[in-house]
């Protein structure tokens, strides 16, 4: 029996020039998310958004500090996820999408603020559009 309550996730809020990077999901729901996913077994918080990263965009990544934790779901049918996300910059290389996503967006504050790509499905479940713009306060903030 799995007494797991639970998954533990890493993501990463990637910023360049002023815009974070994000990724639209290629199955249901297919709103924009930033690169991450779900850590392997014993896997450092810290190396598996850096996996995730790599795996989902080719991108290389300098770790500026932790944004923020957050426990939900991206989608109804998966188990809740413990998610910690980290503010990180662009170091190197050119966004290249494996099959998990369609497309990605070099966005700014104002296409968050104003709601230009969806976050979030008709339940909720996605990335909250307030913890997006307190990323970019964050980088802001950490990045000077």
């Amino acid at each position: 029996m799995n007494n797991h309550t639970h998954q533990v996730a890493a993501a990463a809020y990637i910023f360049r020039d002023g815009k974070m990077l994000m990724l639209k999901r290629a199955q249901h729901p297919q709103t924009f998310v930033p690169p991450g996913g779900k850590l392997e077994v014993e896997e450092d918080p810290v190396a598996g958004m850096r996996r995730e990263v790599r795996e989902e965009t080719g991108l290389e990544v300098e770790l500026i500090g932790v944004a923020h934790t957050w426990y939900g779901r991206i989608t109804s049918e998966e188990h809740p996820l413990l998610a910690i996300n980290y503010l990180a910059s662009w170091t190197a290389g050119e966004p290249r999408l494996s099959d998990e996503h369609s497309e990605y967006l070099w966005v700014d504050r104002h296409q968050i603020e104003t709601r230009k790509i969806i976050t979030t499905d008709e339940l909720g479940n996605g990335y909250r559009r307030e913890d997006l713009l307190d990323a970019f306060d964050r980088f802001d903030l950490l990045a000077r």
